[in-house]
């Protein structure tokens, strides 16, 4: 499997960088946008506290806002598109549901600007962190086998957003959802109730070590038997939580039987990829199956890149030249814009649906 692929299994790091192998042509080729839509949500970075961390995270919110700052293109570079929103304007007041977003390892949070601010666009409030050790720039190995760094990080941003919201953001305590892609599909999962086997995962890659994530991380000098066992296995659950959506999830057969099942939540998974299509590092069948009312939803014509923010010409060859295989490339896939506007509608309808005001 191409590098890129490996990469974006997990999610995407490090390629804005190639952009600066070609800067006078970053001026000509940036993506391409029209006029600046009428209305967009709230968008603010404010650092918060992590003690578990050891150091201070930026969060990254989006919000139904009041419309006293201007429209603005966020996040755009010449590889990849951005999405609107209205920097550090006021929110609304009203309450509405909290959506805690996981990025998959090596990505960023900013990259899933796309979703999270169509979310906040439906009424939701939308935080996210880039997680140390697995974002883009920062993303290693040995840090993507210790998935409790993450799920402390979503603990961070329920203490920060529950101590001090911005003003006029008022997430509401009682409809608490979760969503993830890849690892971050991982993340979510452990956040809201299930647990791991070190012995468990250990049997998976070796079982598959050719699949993506074993052979990355075997590449990366990952010792599996040294994988802190307690930690791994540990219950990590967040009583707030109520709904996950976990979209491509990683470590899905590293997932116990027993906490599956005692899952309480509604929970959605979203393959991407036709039944039968999908690789066995993300498939999610078997854990959904065993999580009691569950969901599991396949989108055909596409692939596990497809939740990446859509590319730019610029960022389709750049990308492309660097591999064989290109993760900005929609070849035989549907169009990505259509997909990920399936995507938010189903996600969206789905946290609608068992977030609903009280």
């Amino acid at each position: 499997m191409n590098r890129w692929v490996r990469r974006g299994l997990f999610g995407l790091g490090g390629l804005v960088a190639l952009a600066a192998l070609a800067v006078g042509t970053v001026v000509a080729t940036s993506a391409k946008v029209g006029p600046l839509p009428a209305d967009a949500p709230g968008y603010r970075v404010f650092a918060i506290d992590a003690p578990a961390r050891g150091q201070p995270l930026d969060l990254h919110l989006w919000y139904p806002a009041a419309p006293d700052q201007p429209v603005s293109l966020i996040a755009q570079n010449a590889l990849f598109y951005g999405f609107h929103g209205r920097i550090d304007a006021t929110g609304d007041g009203a309450s509405h549901p909290l959506i805690l977003l996981s990025h998959g390892s090596g990505g960023n949070a900013a990259r899933l600007g796309w979703i999270a601010s169509a979310l906040a666009a439906r009424g939701m409030i939308v935080a996210a962190v880039n997680h140390p050790g697995t974002t883009s720039g920062d993303s290693l190995p040995a840090r993507t086998v210790m998935p409790w760094e993450r799920v402390s990080d979503l603990s961070a941003v329920l203490d920060a957003l529950t101590a001090s919201a911005p003003d006029g953001v008022v997430p509401d305590a009682d409809r608490v959802g979760l969503l993830g892609y890849s690892l971050g599909g991982a993340t979510v999962m452990l956040a809201g109730g299930a647990r791991l086997s070190k012995d468990a995962f250990i049997a998976y890659c070796a079982d598959h070590a050719d699949a993506a994530d074993c052979a990355w991380l075997t590449a990366g000098g990952v010792d599996f038997a040294a994988i802190d066992a307690v930690a791994y296995e540990a219950d990590l659950r967040l009583p707030p939580v109520r709904a996950v959506v976990a979209v491509d999830p990683a470590l899905s057969r590293a997932m116990t039987a027993d906490s599956l099942a005692t899952i309480g939540l509604p929970v959605l998974t979203i393959n991407l990829g036709a039944e039968g299509a999908v690789p066995v590092a993300m498939e999610a069948g078997g854990m959904t199956a065993a999580i009691p009312g569950a969901r599991l939803t396949h989108v055909d014509g596409a692939a596990h890149f497809s939740f990446l923010a859509r590319c730019s010409g610029f960022g389709l060859f750049m990308i492309g030249i660097a591999g064989d295989d290109n993760i900005c490339s929609d070849r035989g896939l549907r169009d990505r814009a259509q997909v990920q506007a399936e995507l938010v509608t189903l996600i969206g309808g789905f946290l609608d649906e068992v977030l609903p005001p009280g």
